[in-house]
């Protein structure tokens, strides 16, 4: 039960974010979502982020940014309470990385990599800059792998909330 469990959120988690990101990139501009994200060579050809393009960003990131951070918690609180009220530490903490771990590979192998990458559809160009600015796919790489050590830290501390609080 706790294994099929962990399976489902992590499916939820990362079928939620990523169609959420995705929606985000094909309806707004990239330089609205994927100005942050871009490697420094397309940075250079185009002029910076404006406050109002940040704000927006801000605006429809924010329900992703706080279902990414709530849903583990939540999901991993409430597998809690169905194992009686309490949680081993191990089974919390596998919760949220296997969310964490799947949602990651799948915004890294989807959407940076074959999206973004590989497939290059308009929607993902800034004006300024031509497809093949996007086909390093070492930009995205070396950013998850740097990521990867927080996302594990956050998890450890965010099961030790659950399991102790």
């Amino acid at each position: 039960m706790v294994f099929e469990k962990i399976v489902l959120n992590g499916l939820f988690y990362t079928t939620f974010g990523t169609l959420y990101l995705l929606i985000f990139m094909v309806t707004f501009d990239p330089r609205i979502w994927g100005y942050q994200d871009y490697p420094k060579k397309i940075k250079e050809k185009v002029p910076p982020q404006t406050r109002r393009e940040r704000a927006i960003a801000g605006f429809v990131g924010m329900p992703w940014f706080v279902f990414i951070f709530a849903y583990p918690l939540i999901s991993t609180a409430y597998m809690e309470t169905e194992l009686g009220g309490e949680i081993p530490f191990e089974i919390a903490f596998f919760n949220m990385f296997f969310m964490v771990f799947l949602f990651f590979l799948v915004d890294l192998v989807i959407l940076d990599w074959l999206i973004i990458s590989k497939i290059t559809p308009k929607f993902v160009i800034i004006d300024g800059t031509a497809p093949e600015d996007y086909k390093d796919f070492s930009h995205h790489y070396k950013g998850h792998l740097l990521a990867s050590i927080p996302l594990i830290l956050i998890s450890v501390v965010f099961s030790a909330i659950i399991v102790f609080l």
